[in-house]
């Protein structure tokens, strides 16, 4: 689709804000004309034929002309302001959504920086599109067409010979219009990249301070920051070197018509309210003529965001299926499953079979980077197996609705991610529409509910970025609490206590016990203490399943599961 179309479909849904704009603008186009026609009758009658009982009149008109060409472009300006404020809104608002609604995998390959770039951003520089470029569009090339039928109506031969310096505006005009979207692409491909920096450092202060890294990152930030600083600049000379040859030509073109058009005068060719109109007219229209060009630079800036935004938007959303569960029956089944990330030839798993039982407590344990992580990310349809079938009460989750699965499953993991809000939204984020007591049932069931208390504002505590302001202990049992609010048939608990100190994992233990009860529960762990009762454990090995039994069979049979056992102590 050309920028034209784009354009046009981005801007349908204001084009009732925009007509009227036309019609505004038409109107101080009008106007514009009118004032530039008055000077002829008021320079030859009043002036030149010495009717000076006019002359108490014109100023009057002038006034009133003036006066209601700033209102109309007052309304005109205020309505395209307005639409451009909606876009972006609006824009952001469609930005926002679509990226929920992405595949887990884009944002392995994406930088957040790149993403909230184009959701903060990008979507801000389309403002520029309605109040800049369409505003100009709409109000200065009506204001041309009127000013030149009656500069040609006052003399054509003055009028065309003045404008033959106006090719030399749109050739330069275009030529360096190139050059600014070129340059803008690549100021905000640094953009992304320096919010990315900022997001990493803020995330990942206590390690830049015990590493004592400050000073690194910021000289780091410092030369990526004057970078899109030189691209900003020669963004800017573009954009500024337009209007240095736009006045150039304009000085030129109104030498030319001063030459010209006063020898003409001399001569009695044309009279001084000619010539004066002529002048007038041929001035005001230069002046919409470098709004345009200034327009049409911007619209090259403009256009980046929007190949941008496209780039964004033509991302597919995660697929999903129409069938819809209500509830989890039988067994989950992963049948010959192998998977590879997208753009790598190594299986992460490898003809993985396996079912699990309603009300089963399945462990997975194997070294680091055996798939385990990502076997339990397979479940919900994070991922897609690459060969083979994953499937709920015989139904391939391929073809089930995606959220109806999700509400089937919860998840704790090591890896904690909370809300910047208060203790109660961050439980209640488990289950929509949920009661206080329904919450505080929760956190009593994780033990949470004795630190919450602790707190001055109790439940409206707010806990701070990802919760930077409780411990992990704290962070997990509020995690969990959400699980238990949630109430799903299937639990997985991944990595649940593995960071945690032994007092906060006995804690955490217990509050993971209760949840545990009567539920499908799949344990991943490096610490073998938290799988021991559990109904049966598979070995996975190089994305294999090697083996499956309980504690007691693998122990004595199993050198894999000894060593295990054995490199962490648990008794």
């Amino acid at each position: 689709m050309n920028i034209i179309g784009k354009i046009i479909k981005l801007t349908k849904p204001y084009w009732p804000q925009i007509l009227i704009s036309i019609v505004l603008g038409l109107a101080v186009s009008g106007i514009t004309a009118a004032i530039a026609w008055a000077v002829k009758p008021a320079l030859d009658e009043i002036f030149a034929d010495k009717k000076y009982e006019y002359l108490k009149f014109f100023p009057a008109a002038v006034f009133f002309l003036f006066s209601l060409k700033g209102i109309l472009n007052y309304a005109q300006s205020f309505l395209m302001k307005a639409a451009g404020i909606k876009l972006v809104r609006d824009t952001r608002n469609r930005l926002y959504s679509h990226v929920l609604n992405l595949p887990i995998g884009y944002f392995n390959k994406e930088s957040s920086g790149v993403i909230i770039s184009r959701i903060m951003y990008d979507a801000d520089v389309l403002s520029g599109l309605m109040s800049n470029v369409i505003k100009a569009f709409v109000l200065e090339v009506p204001t041309i067409i009127f000013l030149l039928c009656l500069a040609f109506y006052r003399r054509w031969d003055l009028t065309l010979m003045t404008l033959s310096v106006l090719p030399f505006i749109a050739y330069s005009t275009r030529k360096i219009g190139k050059d600014v979207r070129k340059k803008r692409k690549e100021a905000q491909r640094k953009l992304s990249f320096l919010t990315q920096k900022v997001g990493e450092s803020i995330l990942g202060i206590r390690i830049i301070k015990i590493f004592n890294r400050g000073k690194t990152r910021a000289d780091n930030f410092i030369d990526e920051n004057q970078r899109y600083y030189r691209e900003l600049l020669k963004v800017e000379r573009y954009k500024e070197f337009t209007k240095l040859v736009t006045e150039i030509v304009t000085g030129l073109g109104i030498a030319v018509i001063l030459w010209y058009g006063g020898n003409m005068v001399v001569k009695g060719i044309i009279t001084t309210g000619d010539f004066a109109s002529i002048l007038v007219a041929i001035y005001m229209i230069f002046f919409p003529t470098r709004k345009i060009g200034e327009a049409y630079t911007s619209l090259q800036e403009i256009r980046a965001s929007i190949d941008r935004v496209d780039t964004l938007l033509n991302v597919g959303p995660e697929e999903s299926g129409n069938i819809k569960l209500d509830e989890f029956k039988d067994s989950l089944k992963f049948e010959k499953v192998s998977f590879a990330y997208p753009g790598r030839k190594n299986f992460v798993l490898k003809d993985l079979t396996l079912e699990i039982k309603r009300g089963e407590i399945i462990a997975i344990v194997g070294q680091s980077g055996m798939g385990k992580s990502t076997l339990i990310d397979l479940i919900p349809g994070f991922h897609k197996p690459s060969t083979g079938a994953i499937t709920i009460d015989g139904i391939d989750i391929n073809i089930v609705d995606i959220r109806s699965l999700r509400e089937l499953i919860g998840i704790v993991s090591q890896d904690i991610i909370l809300f910047n809000d208060t203790v109660k939204e961050n439980i209640a984020f488990g289950k929509q529409g949920v009661t206080d007591n329904e919450i505080i049932e929760a956190a009593k069931l994780s033990y949470a509910d004795e630190f919450i208390n602790e707190f001055p504002e109790k439940y409206d505590t707010a806990i701070g970025e990802r919760g930077l302001k409780l411990s992990g202990g704290q962070k997990q049992r509020i995690a969990i609490a959400r699980a238990i609010l949630k109430n799903p048939p299937i639990l997985i608990l991944d990595e649940a206590t593995s960071s945690l100190d032994s007092v906060s994992e006995s804690i955490v233990q217990k509050a993971l016990e209760k949840v545990m009860k009567g539920r499908t529960t799949i344990v991943i762990a490096h610490r073998l203490s938290t799988i021991k009762n559990a109904d049966r454990i598979v070995i996975l090995d190089k994305g294999k399943i090697t083996d499956i039994g309980t504690h007691e069979q693998l122990i004595s049979r199993n050198d894999v599961y000894m060593k295990l056992y054995s490199a962490f102590s648990f008794s």
